[in-house]
């Protein structure tokens, strides 16, 4: 009997994601969930007790990812002074690792979070990013703003990937492109 129960919660779970990704957390009602794996409602409150706690079992593996990946920044051990070639190697075995794990949760935090605790996540992570960049650009009048130009895109072009790469050697490629893209860019604007 328990191989039943986990195989439907493993359902559950397959299906919130994927309405999830599709609609959004706000437009996504645990009936719809029900509905999409044809038990009620009320069987679905034995499983997850409300929509959040569904929401966040499916995304606290990549927000617990992207913490540790923020904390590394914020140690300084992504600084682009250290070397191009060393920055770039860093950044993107760090997310690319996180990236191969934590697909579908980071896509839900990044693209899909409206009325969730993680809904502002991708602004911070493009303001941190942001402010540890503006103060290497040499255009100081215009540093923060382009330094956020540039961290959006980064993220952005980050997401693309995700959403439209499946094997992991496409992944490593295209960010491994996209991070060089974005250390040049940053290097041709350093003081």
């Amino acid at each position: 009997m328990q191989v039943l129960k986990d195989e439907l919660r493993h359902k559950i779970l397959l299906e919130a994601q994927h309405l999830f990704l599709q609609r959004g957390y706000d437009r996504t009602s645990l009936q719809m969930i029900a509905d999409k794996v044809n038990i009620s409602k009320s069987n679905l409150y034995h499983y997850f007790k409300n929509k959040e706690e569904l929401f966040y079992e499916l995304t606290d593996g990549a927000a617990e990812g992207l913490k540790k990946l923020i904390l590394r920044f914020k140690d300084k051990r992504f600084d682009p002074r250290t070397g191009q070639r060393e920055y770039q190697v860093l950044l993107t075995e760090e997310v690319i690792s996180l990236l191969l794990a934590e697909k579908y949760g980071l896509l839900l935090i990044m693209e899909q979070s409206h009325g969730t605790r993680y809904e502002d996540l991708r602004k911070s992570m493009i303001d941190m990013l942001a402010a540890k960049t503006a103060p290497l650009l040499a255009d100081e009048d215009n540093s923060l703003l382009l330094a956020q130009i540039m961290a959006s895109n980064l993220i952005d072009g980050t997401v693309q990937i995700l959403k439209n790469r499946i094997r992991p050697r496409e992944v490593r490629m295209n960010l491994n492109r996209l991070v060089e893209y974005h250390t040049n860019g940053i290097n041709a604007l350093l003081k």
